[in-house]
């Protein structure tokens, strides 16, 4: 008999427990059985087949039982002859997070049931070899790596009990046991890792390829010790920094044929010297500042309080002025103009050089050959990347040329993208205002927005430009705003400033990053100023004004409660959602703050056919954060009951400016009310109104409420209200106010620290009164100094050639707006939505 299965052998009845029941007798003789199955015998090598055991369990030891019931009694106490595949992928991930001069297989031992044993190198290697990579590519992968290590850290949610932030996964498992390194020779030290274990860090490194290529990113960085954590964090960052700036640049005249060189270099050891700075690349004279972040960059001092802005431009006056025109001198000589490559190209070279940072391809703790291989077999996957980064950086340009190089057609999986929402995180009212809006509503299918109105936080368009004022004009944490916001813990798009005063390229908000603050500080904000609102309201329209819109009384994702008595959902409509904005925007906005920028918010959703009547189940007291946990405090409430039901000692605490406007957004949703509710009387007996050659109309019809009014302009009523687009035609009261704002944006910014938010032809309050009032007049100078033109009943300026989008010369009586200033304004043409929208249809089936 083999020396093991002797000493295994009963010594006496007492070591049988034959007294004791059977489920005792099995715990009592699980030592035996784990040893009689697991152990090697020394004769042959070989372990006891399940057979064999329940034959000398039999013999030995009187016990009964079936094989099947061994089997079952085994998985039960973990054993296992096998090394399952979880085991070797933690043991490969533990041996490669424990890389050492020297190292060797015969270092490591494993340890099951209570034996140590070498490890099983021949079991690790089938694995190893059998395991097949990934070379398929996650959309957008990329495109999203926008903070570097530090900030990437901090933005994770932390768990206090977790001795890292990346939680308690990945530790060296307790059953594997790596001796610690010894003194080792110099012969051994020069040798390096032995060939066995090189093939386990090679094959370690091909598995988390397989992962970062899957987006499998979580899992990915648990299994990476710090410093490889760092190093692949860091060194995508690099490519998306790089590659947006590409971005951003793209379409403008190169001197270079090689764009992939522009702005490669990492910050921290660009060199110098280097005559390709992006201001010679670009062939610039005095070009914008470099996009080099130096360990001086001092970021305790906020960029400027002042905006920039967009300026819309009539189509026919439009004329792009080339960078290269305006900055060259007259004797420079035009560079060559070979066929350059495409921006995919451009990416997938800079991928493949690794000309766009300072690390070594060996140095990534992932495959490069492999990467490089994938964007080779898979050319579409950087499509959507080139995609997203043209969204991202604001180029209008280069989203036409992607779109006219894929055959007019957007990628295959856009969807995933979520392009509108992008569009919203980056929104850029100093650049492009609403231009990526505009040009993605032609390049996509017409009923794209309709169809793709939700993304995966279940947040509609309309939230995700909530989600971009609420970021860039207030304090509140995004986790509040959002559950999809609490890993990472920040707000989608938070480098890019929506009033244009930086983006990822700024150097202060590169070295804010690099310090490890994932958040833009509240000291950076300024109140929700007019070149935001402009882009907001007309990024809205051109949603919402189509006829292929999605509802635009869809359900809100955000600011999403449950009643803790009942478990009931509690979902708000898009005007209470930005009640509460407004609600934060007072609450913890900034210092200056008016509300002018949520009233207009509101009043563009209601000119665009929001229903504000339409109740929510709503607790007051839960978005506040005062309610108790157990009861049921929610209710139906509609926006005007919501904003009545804030209490008046919080109201009380606000500034004078803010109570003012929150006394403007109840009134005016009081009066929209109203008026909706004597629409819905009084449609069937509505007549046409008798204008007829008084439609182009003198200054003094825009301003009259007289009875002569009580519909909109015949042609008008015809071609906008009734039929193709459905706009609703609100009051004159609503429609005065609407027509008030947009000349308010057209016209007005603040140009000095120390101006005014708002100018002094718009008054908060004498708006206030006029609303409490309705026999009162208007008295604020745009109306009584009648300062802009004939408008609509409902507050469009129909004569305007693009009236959902006019200009300021088709707004104003005469010039007085303040923002020609050119080093701050970006002049862009006039959408046109009308011919964008002219063969779409009606989508019936809105579901709201």
């Amino acid at each position: 008999m083999d020396p093991i299965l002797v000493e295994l052998l009963p010594q006496s009845d007492n070591e049988k427990f034959l007294s004791c029941p059977q489920e005792e007798r099995w715990s009592r003789l699980q030592p035996v059985i784990i040893q009689l199955y697991t152990r090697k015998r020394a004769g042959d090598g070989r372990t006891a087949t399940l057979d064999q055991v329940v034959e000398f369990m039999r013999t030995h030891y009187s016990f009964h039982a079936v094989t099947h019931e061994y089997r079952r009694r085994l998985k039960d106490w973990g054993v296992s002859k096998r090394m399952e595949k979880e085991e070797k992928d933690a043991i490969t991930s533990a041996l490669a997070r424990k890389k050492r001069p020297g190292a060797s297989v015969s270092d490591v031992t494993t340890q099951h049931n209570g034996e140590d044993r070498p490890l099983d190198y021949k079991k690790l290697k089938r694995h190893l070899i059998g395991r097949k990579a990934c070379l398929e590519v996650a959309p957008g992968l990329f495109s999203s790596w926008n903070l570097p290590y530090a900030a990437f850290v901090s933005s994770l949610p932390k768990n206090p009990e977790a001795p890292s932030p990346f939680g308690p996964l990945g530790p060296t498992p307790d059953y594997l046991h790596i001796q610690s390194p010894e003194a080792l020779t110099p012969g051994r030290a020069a040798a390096g890792p032995s060939p066995r274990i090189q093939l386990v860090y090679e094959k370690h490194k091909e598995h988390c390829t397989s992962l970062f290529l899957q987006g499998r990113l979580e899992q990915l960085v648990i299994s990476l010790p710090k410093a490889d954590r760092s190093t692949m964090i860091n060194y995508f960052h690099d490519f998306y920094i790089h590659s947006f700036i590409l971005a951003k640049k793209w379409g403008q005249e190169m001197s270079n044929t090689n764009p992939t060189q522009a702005f490669g270099l990492t910050p921290q050891t660009r060199n110098a010297q280097n005559p390709w700075t992006p201001s010679v690349f670009l062939n610039l004279s005095s070009g914008p500042p470099s996009p080099e972040v130096s360990s001086a960059t001092n970021i305790s001092y906020p960029p400027t309080q002042l905006c920039k802005w967009s300026i819309h431009i009539s189509s026919i006056s439009y004329q792009p002025v080339s960078r290269m025109e305006a900055t060259t001198s007259p004797d420079s000589q035009p560079p060559a103009d070979p066929e350059p490559s495409s921006f995919v190209d451009a990416l997938h070279q800079s991928m493949a050089s690794n000309d766009f940072t300072t690390t070594p391809k060996a140095d990534l703790p992932l495959a490069q050959d492999m990467i490089t291989r994938s964007l080779e077999e898979n050319p579409a996957a950087l499509q959507l990347d080139a995609w997203k980064l043209a969204i991202m950086a604001g180029n209008k340009e280069l989203l036409y040329k992607l779109w006219e190089d894929s055959g007019e057609e957007p990628p295959e999986g856009i969807e995933a993208l979520h392009p509108f929402h992008l569009a919203a995180a980056f929104l850029n009212g100093g650049n492009q205002c609403c231009g990526v809006f505009t040009d993605l509503f032609r390049i996509l299918p017409s009923s794209f927005a309709f169809y793709h109105n939700i993304d995966d936080h279940g947040h509609t368009i309309l939230d995700a430009l909530v989600v971009a004022v609420l970021r860039s004009h207030t304090s509140i944490q995004s986790s509040a705003v959002s559950y999809g916001f609490h890993s990472p813990n920040r707000f989608p798009g938070e480098e890019n400033d929506i009033c244009g005063r930086w983006d990822a390229e700024t150097p202060t908000v590169r070295e804010l990053f690099r310090q490890g603050y994932a958040r833009i500080p509240t000291r950076w904000k300024h109140p929700f100023c007019h070149t935001a609102v402009q882009a907001v309201c007309h990024s809205i329209i051109t949603i919402f004004a189509s006829p292929a819109s999605p509802s635009i009384n869809t359900q809100s994702g955000l600011f999403l409660r449950r009643c803790t008595a009942c478990g009931l959902e509690l979902r708000l409509r898009p005007l209470h959602t930005v009640v509460v904005t407004a609600f934060y925007l007072a609450q913890l906005g900034m210092p200056g703050e008016t509300l002018f920028g949520a009233l207009a918010m509101v009043v563009c959703l209601i000119t665009l056919g929001a229903d504000v009547s339409m109740k929510a189940n709503i607790s007051v007291e839960e978005i506040l954060r005062s309610s108790d946990a157990g009861q049921c405090r929610h209710t139906q409430l509609s926006p005007l009951d919501l904003i009545r039901a804030v209490p008046g000692d919080v109201i009380e605490a606000w500034s004078e400016s803010c109570r003012v406007g929150w006394g403007c957004l109840t009134e005016v949703l009081a009066l929209a009310g109203l008026q909706q509710d004597q629409e819905r009387s009084s449609r069937s007996h509505r007549s046409a109104s008798p204008l007829g050659d008084e439609w182009p109309g003198t200054p003094t019809s825009s301003f009259s409420e007289s009875s002569d009014h009580e519909s909109c302009w015949s042609t008008f009523q015809e071609e906008y209200h009734g039929n193709w687009l459905k706009l609703p035609c609100n009051g004159p009261r609503i429609g005065l106010l609407w027509a008030s704002i947009q000349t308010e944006l057209l016209t007005y910014r603040r140009v000095r620290d120390g101006d005014s938010w708002i100018s002094e032809n718009f008054s908060m309050k004498a708006l206030e009164a006029w609303l409490e009032e309705d026999d009162t007049e208007l008295s604020m100078p745009l109306v009584q100094n009648r300062m802009f033109k004939v408008h609509t009943r409902c507050g469009w300026f129909g004569n305007a050639l693009e009236f959902l989008c006019p200009t300021a010369q088709e707004v104003c009586t005469e010039y007085f707006m303040n923002m020609d200033i050119y080093s701050r304004s970006s002049y862009i043409c006039q959408p046109d939505l009308l011919d964008s929208f002219e063969s779409l249809e009606q989508i019936e089936d809105k579901k709201v």
